[in-house]
Protein backbone atom coordinates (compact mmCIF):
# COMPACT_ATOMS: atom_id res chain seq x y z
CA UNK A 1 0.00 0.00 0.00
CA UNK A 2 1.28 3.13 -1.33
CA UNK A 3 -0.19 6.34 0.58
CA UNK A 4 2.38 8.88 -0.62
CA UNK A 5 -0.63 9.85 -3.36
CA UNK A 6 -2.86 11.08 -0.85
CA UNK A 7 -0.13 12.89 1.28
CA UNK A 8 1.14 14.55 -2.31
CA UNK A 9 -2.29 15.89 -3.06
CA UNK A 10 -3.72 16.79 0.00
CA UNK A 11 -4.19 20.48 0.05
CA UNK A 12 -5.70 22.84 2.68
CA UNK A 13 -8.17 23.70 0.36
CA UNK A 14 -11.49 26.32 1.02
CA UNK A 15 -14.01 25.86 -1.64
CA UNK A 16 -16.79 24.14 0.02
CA UNK A 17 -19.75 22.80 -1.64
CA UNK A 18 -22.84 23.42 1.25
CA UNK A 19 -23.85 19.61 0.18
CA UNK A 20 -23.98 17.39 3.95
CA UNK A 21 -21.89 14.62 4.73
CA UNK A 22 -23.10 11.67 6.00
CA UNK A 23 -22.20 11.02 9.77
CA UNK A 24 -20.98 7.75 8.75
CA UNK A 25 -18.49 9.22 6.93
CA UNK A 26 -17.28 11.68 9.82
CA UNK A 27 -17.21 8.75 11.99
CA UNK A 28 -14.87 7.32 9.93
CA UNK A 29 -12.65 10.33 9.71
CA UNK A 30 -12.27 10.90 13.73
CA UNK A 31 -11.55 7.06 14.04
CA UNK A 32 -9.05 7.69 11.94
CA UNK A 33 -7.89 10.04 14.30
CA UNK A 34 -8.14 7.38 17.12
CA UNK A 35 -6.29 4.77 15.62
CA UNK A 36 -2.56 7.68 15.38
CA UNK A 37 0.26 6.91 17.81
CA UNK A 38 0.78 9.06 20.33
CA UNK A 39 3.48 8.53 24.05
CA UNK A 40 2.91 5.89 25.97
CA UNK A 41 -0.39 5.52 23.78
CA UNK A 42 -1.73 8.26 26.00
CA UNK A 43 -4.31 9.32 23.01
CA UNK A 44 -4.62 13.10 24.52
CA UNK A 45 -6.47 14.52 21.67
CA UNK A 46 -10.52 15.05 22.19
CA UNK A 47 -12.00 15.92 19.34
CA UNK A 48 -15.81 17.81 19.37
CA UNK A 49 -17.72 16.84 16.13
CA UNK A 50 -20.26 19.33 14.97
CA UNK A 51 -22.16 19.12 12.37
CA UNK A 52 -23.11 22.96 10.50
CA UNK A 53 -26.96 22.20 10.19
CA UNK A 54 -28.90 25.05 10.51
CA UNK A 55 -30.16 25.58 14.09
CA UNK A 56 -27.29 24.40 15.94
CA UNK A 57 -26.11 26.53 18.17
CA UNK A 58 -23.02 24.90 18.61
CA UNK A 59 -22.12 25.75 14.99
CA UNK A 60 -23.35 29.32 15.20
CA UNK A 61 -21.09 29.44 17.95
CA UNK A 62 -18.48 27.91 16.07
CA UNK A 63 -19.18 29.89 13.03
CA UNK A 64 -18.75 33.33 15.37
CA UNK A 65 -15.86 32.00 16.73
CA UNK A 66 -14.18 32.04 12.93
CA UNK A 67 -11.74 35.25 11.69
CA UNK A 68 -13.35 37.12 9.09
CA UNK A 69 -10.14 35.63 7.19
CA UNK A 70 -12.06 31.91 7.32
CA UNK A 71 -15.46 33.22 6.53
CA UNK A 72 -14.93 30.74 3.77
CA UNK A 73 -15.62 28.03 6.37
CA UNK A 74 -19.04 28.43 6.79
CA UNK A 75 -19.91 26.30 4.10
CA UNK A 76 -18.22 23.25 6.34
CA UNK A 77 -20.61 20.39 6.27
CA UNK A 78 -18.93 19.35 9.65
CA UNK A 79 -16.60 21.14 11.76
CA UNK A 80 -13.79 19.08 14.34
CA UNK A 81 -12.85 20.89 17.03
CA UNK A 82 -9.19 19.21 18.37
CA UNK A 83 -8.39 19.75 21.40
CA UNK A 84 -5.60 18.72 23.94
CA UNK A 85 -3.70 19.78 27.16
CA UNK A 86 0.07 19.38 28.49
CA UNK A 87 -1.40 17.08 31.17
CA UNK A 88 -3.19 14.90 29.31
CA UNK A 89 0.20 13.45 27.80
CA UNK A 90 3.83 13.26 28.28
CA UNK A 91 5.57 15.81 29.95
CA UNK A 92 9.45 15.41 29.18
CA UNK A 93 12.43 17.71 29.88
CA UNK A 94 12.72 21.05 28.66
CA UNK A 95 9.55 21.51 27.20
CA UNK A 96 8.66 18.50 25.63
CA UNK A 97 4.95 18.48 25.86
CA UNK A 98 3.70 15.49 23.84
CA UNK A 99 0.33 16.47 23.65
CA UNK A 100 0.25 18.88 21.40
CA UNK A 101 2.59 16.77 18.75
CA UNK A 102 0.26 14.14 19.10
CA UNK A 103 -2.79 15.99 18.82
CA UNK A 104 -1.15 16.99 15.19
CA UNK A 105 -0.62 13.40 14.38
CA UNK A 106 -4.22 12.58 15.18
CA UNK A 107 -5.09 15.69 12.57
CA UNK A 108 -3.17 14.51 10.07
CA UNK A 109 -4.68 11.24 9.98
CA UNK A 110 -8.07 12.62 9.51
CA UNK A 111 -6.75 15.00 6.95
CA UNK A 112 -5.01 11.87 5.17
CA UNK A 113 -8.56 9.82 5.57
CA UNK A 114 -10.53 12.67 4.21
CA UNK A 115 -8.09 12.96 1.11
CA UNK A 116 -8.71 9.16 0.38
CA UNK A 117 -12.39 10.01 0.65
CA UNK A 118 -12.50 12.74 -1.49
CA UNK A 119 -13.26 15.38 0.69
CA UNK A 120 -11.23 18.40 2.44
CA UNK A 121 -10.13 19.04 5.95
CA UNK A 122 -8.68 22.34 5.74
CA UNK A 123 -7.07 23.20 9.30
CA UNK A 124 -7.76 26.70 11.23
CA UNK A 125 -6.13 28.26 13.57
CA UNK A 126 -7.75 31.53 12.95
CA UNK A 127 -10.28 31.99 15.38
CA UNK A 128 -10.94 32.79 18.88
CA UNK A 129 -10.48 30.04 21.46
CA UNK A 130 -12.62 31.30 23.79
CA UNK A 131 -15.70 31.78 22.36
CA UNK A 132 -15.03 27.91 20.79
CA UNK A 133 -14.58 27.22 24.57
CA UNK A 134 -18.14 28.83 25.41
CA UNK A 135 -19.74 27.49 22.15
CA UNK A 136 -18.97 23.83 23.09
CA UNK A 137 -18.80 24.10 26.98
CA UNK A 138 -14.98 23.19 26.64
CA UNK A 139 -13.67 22.86 30.23
CA UNK A 140 -11.02 26.48 30.71
CA UNK A 141 -7.80 23.98 31.37
CA UNK A 142 -8.34 22.17 28.09
CA UNK A 143 -7.04 23.63 24.86
CA UNK A 144 -8.92 24.11 21.77
CA UNK A 145 -5.79 23.96 19.05
CA UNK A 146 -7.50 23.86 15.79
CA UNK A 147 -10.52 23.49 13.83
CA UNK A 148 -11.41 21.22 11.15
CA UNK A 149 -13.40 22.30 8.20
CA UNK A 150 -14.40 19.45 6.62
CA UNK A 151 -16.49 19.46 3.38
CA UNK A 152 -16.42 18.03 -0.58
CA UNK A 153 -15.44 20.13 -2.85
CA UNK A 154 -17.21 23.11 -3.83
CA UNK A 155 -17.10 26.44 -5.91
CA UNK A 156 -14.64 29.25 -4.88
CA UNK A 157 -17.08 32.48 -4.84
CA UNK A 158 -16.79 33.12 -1.47
CA UNK A 159 -12.92 33.38 -1.77
CA UNK A 160 -10.87 36.53 -1.82
CA UNK A 161 -9.06 37.08 -5.16
CA UNK A 162 -5.67 35.78 -2.90
CA UNK A 163 -7.69 32.67 -1.55
CA UNK A 164 -8.53 31.97 -5.03
CA UNK A 165 -5.32 32.06 -6.39
CA UNK A 166 -3.96 30.04 -3.58
CA UNK A 167 -6.61 27.15 -4.52
CA UNK A 168 -5.03 25.70 -7.30
CA UNK A 169 -1.20 27.53 -7.48
CA UNK A 170 1.50 24.98 -7.68
CA UNK A 171 2.15 23.37 -3.99
CA UNK A 172 5.45 25.17 -2.80
CA UNK A 173 7.38 23.32 -0.61
CA UNK A 174 11.14 23.97 0.84
CA UNK A 175 14.33 22.26 -0.81
CA UNK A 176 15.23 19.41 1.48
CA UNK A 177 18.11 20.65 2.07
CA UNK A 178 16.53 23.80 4.22
CA UNK A 179 14.53 21.28 6.40
CA UNK A 180 16.40 17.86 6.91
CA UNK A 181 20.18 17.42 7.83
CA UNK A 182 22.14 14.61 7.58
CA UNK A 183 23.79 13.40 10.52
CA UNK A 184 23.80 17.12 12.20
CA UNK A 185 22.56 19.65 12.45
CA UNK A 186 24.73 21.67 9.92
CA UNK A 187 24.80 19.10 7.17
CA UNK A 188 21.54 19.77 5.06
CA UNK A 189 20.56 16.57 3.11
CA UNK A 190 21.95 17.04 -0.67
CA UNK A 191 19.14 16.42 -3.53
Amino acid sequence: MNILHEIEDRRARRGLSEEPIDERIAAELVYAATLAPSCFNNQPWRIVMVSNEPGSAQAEGIRAALTPGNAWAQRASWFFVLCTAAHLDCRMDEGRDYAYFDLGQAAMAIELQAQHEGLIAHPMAGFSPSKVRAALSIPKEIVPLVVLAIGKPGPTDALSEQQKASENSERIRKPLGEVVFSGSFGNPLQG
